[in-house]
């Protein structure tokens, strides 16, 4: 009866990631489209400085070295405390970056590069889709942050966790537009592989996780 209920979730997922991939077919075509560049424009144009500063700061946790040693060091917390089960599921959605590594090679989307565009740090010399930050903020950190609420003794720490969730996912695209290292497409393209990748990983652990039982 648990497979049934998880089905609609694994339909949604499989969806997802049908349609990032035709988003990159899609962008691959073309690569620097004029309302991309009104969205980023205006982005940073209306943007406040206040939120501005805030959007730099959200980006930092997809920057390397901190983006492979903080979660590496979360899975191995999980590992060392005994919650291997969950430190599994966390590497698993973590993997959606080498996915992500790989489109970018083979659509080799640029980077944002227009006079209009401010770019206040300095972009990865990587390809443009998918945002990597995307990627990783949606799959593993939205997995990790729910793991430690669900295991979370107080009321206040648990949504604090899930509010912190919420926040991170929900503003990293912005921050990657703001910044200028991704086009509005290289988000979308983003929150569809890490929604479906996290999807996926939770559909297949639950199933497993039932089959111990």
């Amino acid at each position: 009866m648990r497979h049934r209920r998880s089905l609609p979730g694994v339909v949604a997922a499989l969806a997802a990631l049908v349609a990032y991939v035709g988003l990159a077919l899609w962008v691959r075509r073309r690569p620097a489209p004029a309302c991309e560049l009104a969205v980023t424009r205006r982005l940073q144009e209306k943007t406040p400085p206040a939120l501005g500063r805030f959007l730099r700061w959200v980006s930092w946790l997809g920057f390397p070295p901190q983006s492979v040693l903080v979660p590496t060091a979360v899975i191995a917390a999980f590992w060392l405390r005994g919650d291997r089960r969950t430190a599994t599921q966390l590497f698993f959605t973590w993997t959606a970056s080498t996915v992500s590594f790989v489109t970018k090679r083979l659509v080799r989307r640029p980077r944002p590069n227009h006079p209009a565009v401010r770019i206040p740090i300095a972009q990865p010399r990587d390809a443009s889709y998918p945002s990597g930050h995307v990627v990783t903020y949606t799959a593993f950190w939205l997995a990790a942050l729910l793991a430690l609420a669900e295991r979370a003794r107080w009321l206040w720490l648990r949504a604090t966790l899930i509010a912190s969730a919420i926040v991170l996912v929900g503003t990293v695209g912005l921050s990657r537009i703001y910044l200028g290292h991704h086009w509005l497409t290289d988000v979308l393209g983003g929150y569809l592989l890490g929604g479906s990748w996290y999807g996926l990983v939770r559909a297949v652990s639950g199933r497993s996780g039932q089959q111990e039982r």
